[in-house]
């Protein structure tokens, strides 16, 4: 394809390739994580490319048109299905990129004459705008065309396939890649796209900035039009008005012959046109399911078909010119225009075919219209007529494939199976797997039971551990509840008896109906015994007396409180500067304690508007600012309004309110004592200033002050007053009722899982709560503010407590001894699906009364979303869904509330759109580089947003929510949010550009929609109406809208964005800038006062990054300071010179000490003596720190800390490894957060940031899932495929802190403008759930079910989980599906011995429920166990010289099935060289052992038969009447005029059943030679998910020839970190969790072997929650003591330092497996106990075998069982019973070792 390359010069290669290398694309999931609803655009030719090659379409032997439509089709259905948006683009400079590589020059045409046909068929769909033609990437229509259809990325091809980076295909793919980058678009490649549930995965890579210039691609010069072809136009008109009946296809046939027959036409072409026409007119009546022909001859090659190239390249021309124009009114069939096997089968029995009269006619008609084009008779072709017979019936194919299901029966399943109707077969012989045979004898329809256990008494070091954790939770708490120190004063909870009122009522409440009560029965006996007039009661009298000296306290108090205020009011006059003062007054007010705030709350709100008026006479606050402070002074107004006041207030409050246009009606005035104001507010300083519309003032200035509750009243449930969406909330709580709330951050939805868990606690002392949260520091941090809330007393009863923290790597309490129980959404799904929680009606899981899903928008997550969904289909009870974030909430309401309705409970959804504080966005435009010398001191009012400070506000520009919108869609305007002054600048801008085509309606002038003083409720009313009148805008081409959007962005946008695009950055350059003026950016906000920030950067290596720059820079100016600075030198020297003096005082104090102690009676203790000395004056030197950084060199606030409560803080983190420069950014105010850090160092960052001590932090998007981390300002630093609309709204979510800011700050920085625009305006993706039934939970059911004798909470679980609609699915109409799927989900685990007949889990159904998460690699993994791949590899693991190698093989296998990655970059020769070949690392993982591939590849065939029948039984039972002839995408449909049956006249393949006949025609039979294949290929109407499959593809023969990544293999061959970031291309910040993942894997297999070889152990999912990986254990064990080294001498732990193999026997003969330290299970109290012995032998000889090596010199007790005639007894187990045994030992032993290297590095 020299036309793509030749113009490529030597610069233009070498920068697409520098490019290429650049790019670190991610792979995301672009519904879910990404794009969400926003549109992208796929290039088209690459759509070509790809999907024609994936699908093998047979493009070579014949040319299947219709095939490859079908197939992109299927393509463009499964991106709609997910909910994407998409267009595509075609550029003809580029037509050629549709061949894909390799593809030889003679069929290229039948790729170009596909893409014409394509874009004419997508023409004609509606919408229209699908497909779009460009002549050229750099072409102004192009450039138009983005301009007004705004692209949320852009998905092509990086060329790939092309095997080197230098070939001109790749080159030119590239090519448009780096265009779109270049131009600020993401690029997602669609090489590595793949499809999953709901889910569509595929590598992203950012832009990279301003990219230096190519070559750019020029138009195609179309030339001179075939004469031919224009000549033909008119006669195209002619016939289309002389033959209405005719399609496109006839029309483009005919003529396109006509282009390429002449007079001096040959037989031979003459032949060639008249088996076009006979294709053509079979192609009118032939049934699509008898177009499959078998491959037979050469193809279309060689003279013989040379007309068949020239018709078809005569039809592309057609296609492309305006002939096809002409054709837009015919019926369209474009799409079936030829068919290359058809014509191969007419062309090669043309002599010997016979047709009936009916078509023989139509072909002769079609022949004289052809003669009449090109004067060529071709009539004498036409076959002879087929004499009268009966037609032949449909042949079909003879499927080898058994459509019989093993037998299968069970009481609570079968009614779910009813109308799957299957024939089945007997049970076949128990198989002659030895391995088989003995795990039968073994664990054969084991019951899961649950015994008691006697519980340890936990080590030395454990409870040192939790001391440790439990102090730490509790100082967590107090930063939760603002407590100072440790301190809570948690509400102790007393449950109420029987017939007390339900609803329950806050402390308060209940205090006063007490109170009530008492006076109620009071007033009843003062009834009955009245006095005689004038007569006073001895009890009235003591009343009065009361009543006085309640009075006289209270005046006491008043006077206290008046006096304390007095003198501090002089403290503050005496302070010169007013701003202090104003700081030093809000400081005292918010300090002062409740019972001193009554008396003087207002007088104290009344000085600090005196302050403010002074500030504005005074002139101290810039000009600039004055309106900014009258805006506070208006809202310090009206909060003193709102206060209990006196007459000597509200005069002078008056004045205030008049002139600040605030109405003040005051009501009865304060009983408080008559008392003089002590400072004076002068008349002539009130009414220096008027406004003539106050109305726009409060909206311009005061909206961040606004009054912003919402209908808000007294109710005694709460200690606050809810707004009536709240009350909505409570009400429904307290109906029982299941709940979805909507809400965004900050608008108030904690109280509702408190309320909730409230509830709960009072009811009674047995009743379950859960709290499911996303992730482990959610999880902490609610259970702190638990422990902080409630306390309640269980009198002794053992092992309960009111909270529990429970997820995989640690637990705190007992998780079934709490009534709250706050975990994961892993752990809750094990916990209700273990049998041994639900065996009795006091069981566990029977005892769940609510469950609350905070941050439900989950669901939508790539990797645990399914978890989510499976949790709230299953959860048997009401249910509370929180979340911020949720794109749909009506459909996801609607399938909610359908999964409650059918378990009893109704649902009701309560949506709040208003934010408590308005966010206000910023984009940072960093200054030049400059010499920072230190932190200036910063002394400013406290005025909202970033544009006070005259310095620096200049660097914010400001971006309007409506200006911030890209492109027209009616909903992103829906979804922006306004604050006051954005409506009052939209109003404004619209009456300035509104004419006579649109006007606003006048009467949403602010002056006459609202009233004053404005309320936040009333300007929400407002915007929602001025949205309203701007939709008619948006949707207006001819609108002024863009005008008003253009001012509304502003200049300081438009001078951002043109500098931006201008620069001319290298990509790694410009990171680094941004990373240098992140300092910068952190100056301005702490001189804007806009500390404490959060920056978000989606990359953990680079926050780490961002924080070292910010840290570096304060050090090393610090030390140039110290070097420099004279004044630090004298300091220093005079430090040095006390401290000498210092240390001889001390000195001669201890001799005098000492001397005393001998002179006196009695000695003076060590104690005394430190006393003695301690009561001597301290010098300030003392606490001189010459270390510490200096003030002008750290973010940290030390007002809101001392340095004693820093350091108790920071030595927590002793003993944890946590990295120095860490810990030396903490006593900067610095910090980074992320999922990978220490737990116990994220949470003393989160502690340090609310304090308030720290002011910085650097975060990834965890630690915005809801960790209570609020702040003023949120920046997001640095571009990543991961901030995206969802992330967006999550992060910023934290700016603006209740209670502390009145306005949160949003800015990007290090973003381009116009991607700053795009995530700001994205829409919120949709919920979308995935398929939740997969064949792990279908045995864990059995399990469930089993393990329960079929109880009715197990049976309700099945029912949920088969009955209830998906998410997914979307309703009952897939229920045939899902039922069929189930039926054949249960005959592969019956094949797979996992299940018996009557539904009972056999063998290692235990380890594949253990190993649920690592779905579907976990059954290729016990194909391997079952047939006893590992016992035959691990028979020597006990010799030292093998073990290495049995290790590292595992080793290889294990890296073949989980945590895999592919290498797509396989092909590239250039990659190859340069890094695979050239690098010491292992990057391509090597083949697996032919013994393990053999094994596998089996294990795939059987699934695919199994699978493969289920296709073949749904579609002759419920689709024979359906056939499958629809184009998926466009539903065009592929039916005959008139049928005629083929079989009389050609020898077409039989009829397919299973595959789809579009598939088919490529030659495509029923026979699959992978599940991947049956899943794309399969027939229409049938569900079939591949990753709901129990298969994985094994590389490379069912991978397409990608290979897998040797991380795993690398690291455990070399430990080099390092390796596999550079080398196998790991992301630096991947490397911990993709290793950790591993590790769980490794324990998971280890226990759940252990478990096995155990009989007294709890064979159930329970069992599994405490398996942990190393990173875990790190985490656990970490900081127990310094002294300890982090050594766990406790028994029972794992302790990876020592062969545990050798322990374990020790472990059997106890009876005990791991178990935690803590209170036992509170449910085993009354449950019935199993027998502490076992009969059996086999217990016995498990522990003697595990002992290492074989016998060890002492009997077997196995030796009876060896003589046993029992032929069920397997031969392996006669010889010592070591084969399962042996294969446990390799897997420890591989845990070990991996663990070692890992601790190793990570240490």
């Amino acid at each position: 394809m020299a036309f793509l390359g030749a113009s490529w010069s030597k610069v233009s290669r070498a920068r697409l390739r520098t490019w290429r290398d650049s790019l670190k694309p991610l792979t995301v999931d672009i519904v879910g994580d990404f794009a969400g609803k926003e549109r992208f655009a796929i290039h088209g030719e690459a759509l070509v490319s790809h999907c024609i090659s994936a699908a093998r379409v047979d493009y070579g032997h014949g040319f299947q048109m219709l095939h490859a439509v079908h197939t992109i089709e299927s393509f463009l259905k499964k991106l709609r299905d997910r909910g994407c948006n998409f267009e595509i683009v075609w550029f003809d400079s580029l037509k050629y990129l549709c061949i894909p590589y390799g593809t030889p020059e003679e069929h290229s045409y039948k790729y170009i004459l596909t893409r014409a046909v394509l874009i004419q068929h997508f023409a004609r769909q509606s919408p229209s705008h699908l497909s779009h033609r460009f002549d050229a990437v750099n072409c102004d229509e192009f450039g138009r065309y983005l301009t007004h259809n705004p692209l949320y990325f852009f998905m092509c091809s990086d060329g790939r396939a092309a095997h080197s980076d230098a070939h001109v295909t790749t080159l030119a793919h590239l090519s448009l890649g780096y265009h779109m980058s270049s131009l600020g678009y993401c690029v997602a490649f669609i090489d590595e796209i793949s499809f999953g549930s709901s889910k569509v995965n595929i590598s992203v890579a950012t832009p990279t900035g301003r990219l230096p210039p190519i070559e750019k691609d020029h138009p195609l010069e179309n030339g001179d039009q075939s004469t031919a072809i224009l000549e033909k136009r008119s006669s195209v008109q002619q016939a289309i008005c002389q033959h209405p009946d005719l399609t496109y296809r006839d029309i483009v046939t005919i003529y396109a012959l006509s282009c390429v027959l002449d007079s001096s036409a040959t037989d031979a072409r003459r032949k060639g046109a008249m088996c076009v026409l006979i294709q053509l007119v079979i192609l009118r009546h032939c049934n699509l399911s008898q177009r499959s022909f078998a491959q037979s001859g050469h193809g279309l090659v060689g003279t013989n078909h040379a007309i068949f190239k020239e018709f078809c390249e005569a039809a592309i021309e057609i296609a492309d010119t305006g002939i096809s124009e002409g054709l837009a009114a015919t019926r369209w069939d474009g799409f079936d225009l030829v068919d290359g096997r058809l014509y191969l089968e007419i062309y090669n029995t043309a002599s010997n075919l016979k047709l009936s009269g009916a078509l023989r006619a139509e072909i002769s008609e079609l022949a004289i219209s052809l003669e009449a084009l090109t004067m060529v008779k071709i009539p004498d072709l036409l076959p002879s007529c087929l004499p009268d017979a009966t037609e032949s019936s449909p042949e079909k194919l003879n499927s080898r494939v058994d459509s019989s299901v093993l037998p299968f029966s069970h009481p609570v399943v079968d009614q779910y199976l009813q109308q799957v109707q299957l024939e089945t077969q007997e049970d076949p012989d128990p198989p002659h797997s030895q391995i088989f045979q003995e795990l039968t004898h073994w664990h054969n329809a084991k019951k899961l039971i649950d015994p008691k256990h006697v519980s340890r008494a936990p080590g030395f070091f454990a409870r040192k551990r939790n001391q440790k954790f439990m102090a730490d939770t509790l100082s967590y708490s107090a930063s939760l509840t603002g407590a100072s120190g440790k301190k809570i004063d948690p509400e102790i909870i007393v449950v109420r008896k029987f017939g007390e009122e339900k609803t329950a009522k806050s402390t308060d409440a209940l205090k006063d109906d007490w109170r009530a009560a008492l006076k109620k029965q009071a007033s009843a006996k003062n009834r009955k015994k009245v006095p005689k007039r004038g007569v006073v009661s001895g009890k009235q009298k003591a009343l009065e007396e009361a009543e006085a000296t309640r009075m006289a306290k209270d005046e006491a108090k008043s006077l206290a409180a008046a006096e304390s205020w007095k003198d501090r009011l002089q403290e503050f006059e005496n302070e010169r500067s007013l701003i202090k003062r104003f700081h030093k007054a809000e400081r005292h007010l918010s300090g002062l304690s409740s019972a001193h705030k009554s008396y003087v709350n207002a007088e104290i709100s009344l000085y600090i508007c005196h302050i403010l008026v002074l500030l504005r006479r005074t002139g101290q606050c810039p000009k600039q600012n004055v309106p900014d402070l009258e805006a506070i002074l208006w809202s310090k107004v009206l909060a003193t309004k709102s206060l209990p006041l006196t007459r000597d207030i509200a005069s002078p409050l008056r004045l205030l309110s008049d002139n600040c246009g605030i109405p003040l009606n005051l009501g009865p005035l304060s009983s408080l004592p008559k008392r003089e104001l002590p400072f004076t507010m002068i008349e002539s300083e009130l009414k220096s200033t008027t406004y003539s519309k106050p109305v726009n003032f409060q909206l311009d200035f005061c909206g961040p002050y606004m009054e912003r509750s919402f209908d808000s009243t007294p109710d005694g449930r709460v200690p606050f007053y809810p707004d009536a969406w709240q009350r909505k909330v409570l009400d429904a709580i307290d109906a029982d009722k299941s709940l979805f709330v909507v809400a965004p951050t900050s608008a108030g939805k904690t109280f509702i899982s408190f309320y909730a868990m409230k509830k709960v606690l009072l009811a009674n002392d047995d009743d379950v709560i859960v709290y499911v949260a996303p992730t482990k520091a959610l999880v902490n941090q609610i259970a702190a503010e638990v422990q902080a809330r409630f306390t309640k007393s269980y009198h002794g009863r053992e092992g309960r407590s009111v909270w529990a923290i429970h997820t995989r790597d640690y637990r705190v309490n007992n998780p079934q001894g709490c009534q709250v129980l706050v975990t994961v959404p892993h752990v809750l799904q094990i916990m209700l699906l273990a049998p041994s929680n639900a065996k009795t009606p006091n069981s566990w899981s029977r005892r769940v009364k609510r469950i609350i899903f905070d941050e439900v928008h989950c669901i939508g997550q790539s990797e645990d979303g399914v978890i989510w969904e499976q949790l709230l289909l299953l959860a048997p009870c009401p249910i509370i869904a929180l979340s911020a974030t949720v794109g749909n909430p009506l459909e996801f309401k609607t399938w909610l509330e359908g999964t409650q309705r059918i378990k009893g409970y109704e649902l009701d959804m309560i949506i709040h759109g208003s934010r408590y504080s308005d966010l206000r966005k910023y984009i940072y435009d960093a200054p030049p580089p400059w010499e920072f010398q230190g932190l200036n001191s910063v002394e400013r009012l406290p005025f909202p947003g970033l544009e006070s400070d005259a310095d620096v506000s200049h660097r914010f520009a400001f971006v309007h929510p409506i200006g911030a919108l890209v492109g027209r869609n009616p909903d992103t305007l829906n979804d922006a949010s306004l604050e006051p002054r954005d409506c009052l600048s939209l109003w404004k801008c619209v009456k300035k550009y509104e004419n006579d085509r649109r006007k606003f309606n006048s009467s949403l002038a602010p002056e006459k929609f609202l009233s004053t003083p404005v309320k936040k409720s009333d300007v929400v009313s407002w915007e929602a109406s001025l949205k309203k009148e701007l939709r008619a805008w948006l949707v207006d081409p001819e609108s002024p809208f863009e005008a008003v959007q253009q001012e509304l962005r502003g200049e300081r946008y438009r001078t951002l964005s043109t500098t931006k695009s201008q620069q001319e950055p290298s990509a790694i350059a410009e990171r680094q800038d941004h990373r240098k003026t992140i300092f910068q950016l952190a100056v301005d906000l702490r001189s804007c006062g806009a500390l404490p920030a959060i920056f978000f950067n989606y990359d953990r290596v680079g926050c780490e990054a961002l924080l070292k720059t910010i840290l570096e820079t304060l050090e090393s100016a610090e030390t140039k300071h110290k070097q420099n600075s004279a004044k630090w030198k004298g300091t220093i020297a005079e430090f040095e010179r006390w401290r000498r003096i210092h240390s001889k005082a001390q000195g001669k104090a201890e001799k005098l000490l000492r001397g005393q102690q001998g002179k006196d009676d009695e000695g003076m203790s060590k104690a005394d003596m430190m006393r003695e000395m301690a009561s001597q004056e301290q010098s300030p030197w003392a606490s001189f720190d010459p270390d510490a950084p200096l003030s002008q060199f750290s973010f940290a606030d030390t007002t809101k800390m001392t340095q004693a409560e820093l350091d108790e803080r920071l030595d927590t983190l002793r003993g944890h490894n946590i990295k120095p420069y860490l810990i030396r950014a903490l006593r900067r105010g610095l910090a980074v957060h992320h999922a990978g850090m220490n737990r116990q160092y994220r949470q003393v960052v989160e502690m340090l940031f609310r304090k308030g001590y720290l002011t910085v932090v650097i975060a990834t998007g965890t630690l915005a899932l809801g960790i209570n981390m609020p702040c003023k300002t949120v920046v997001f630093s640095d571009d990543s495929v991961f901030l995206t609309a969802l992330n967006y709204r999550q992060a910023s979510g934290r700016a603006g802190r209740r209670g502390f800011d009145v306005l949160g700050n949003v800015v990007f920085h290090g973003i381009p403008p116009k991607r700053a625009l795009e995530i700001m305006s994205a829409r919120l993706p949709d919920l979308r759930g995935q398929f939740p039934t997969s064949v792990t939970l279908v045995l864990r059911l059995f399990g469930l079910l089993h393990g329960t004798n079929n109880s009715e909470y197990a049976s309700n679980a099945v029912k949920s989980l088969l009955t209830q609609t998906r998410l997914y699915l979307g309703g009952p109409a897939a229920q045939m599906s899902i039922e069929h799927h189930l039926r054949f989900s249960i005959d592969y685990l019956r094949r797979q011995q996992l299940l018996s007949e009557d539904g009972a889990p056999l063998n290692f159904s235990g380890l594949i429920g253990h190993l649920y998460f690592t779905e579907n690699s976990v059954f290729a993994f016990h194909s391997l166990l079952k047939e006893g791949y590992f016992h035959n590899l691990c028979s020597t693991i006990s010799y030292a010289s093998e073990q290495p190698d049995v290790i590292l093989e595992i080793l290889l296998v294990l890296s073949h099935l989980f945590c895999r990655i592919p290498c797509y970059r396989y092909q590239d020769k250039s990659w190859l060289e340069n890094a695979v070949h050239r690098s010491p690392s292992l990057v391509l993982l090597p083949a697996l052992p032919q013994t393990a591939a053999r094994v596998l590849k089996e294990h795939n065939r059987k699934t695919l038969s199994i699978f493969q029948n289920y296709v073949s039984t749904y579609a002759s039972q419920h689709l024979s009447d359906k056939p499958d002839i629809q184009l998926p995408f466009t539903n065009h449909k592929i039916e005959p005029r008139e049928p005629c049956n083929i079989r009389c006249t050609l020898s077409p393949l039989g009829e397919t059943t299973v595959r789809s006949p579009f598939a088919a025609l490529s030659g495509f039979t029923d026979e699959f030679e992978t599940i991947g294949e049956l899943c794309s290929t399969a027939r229409s109407g049938v569900f079939l998910e591949e990753s709901a499959i129990p298969y994985i593809p094994i590389a490379p023969d069912e991978t397409n020839g990608v290979p897998w990544n040797a991380y795993l293999y690398d690291f455990f061959k070399h430990g080099d970190m390092g390796a596999l970031v550079r080398d196998n291309g790991i992301k630096g910040g991947d490397v911990w969790f993709r290793l950790k993942d591993f590790s769980l894997i490794l324990a998971t297999i280890v226990t759940s072997l252990e478990n096995f070889l155990d009989p007294n152990t709890e064979v159930d999912d329970a069992a599994m929650m405490d398996v942990q990986d190393v990173g875990d254990r790190m985490d656990e064990n970490a900081g127990v003591d310094a002294d300890t080294d982090g050594t766990e001498v406790e028994t029972g732990q794992n302790d990876i330092a020592k062969g545990r193999t050798n322990k374990m026997a020790a472990s059997r003969n106890k009876g005990k497996g791991k178990r935690k330290d803590v209170a036992e299970s509170w449910d085993a109290e009354s449950s019935d106990a199993e027998p502490d012995g076992e009969s059996d032998d086999t217990e016995n000889f498990r522990a003697n075998a595990t002992s290492p090596g074989p016998n060890r010199g002492r009997p077997s007790r196995f030796d009876d069982v060896k003589s046993s005639p029992n032929p069920s007894v397997p031969s392996w187990s006669r010889g010592g019973g070591e084969s399962l045994v042996n294969v446990y030992r390799a897997f420890a032993t591989l845990r070990d070792q991996f663990d070692e290297k890992f601790l190793k590095v990570w240490a």
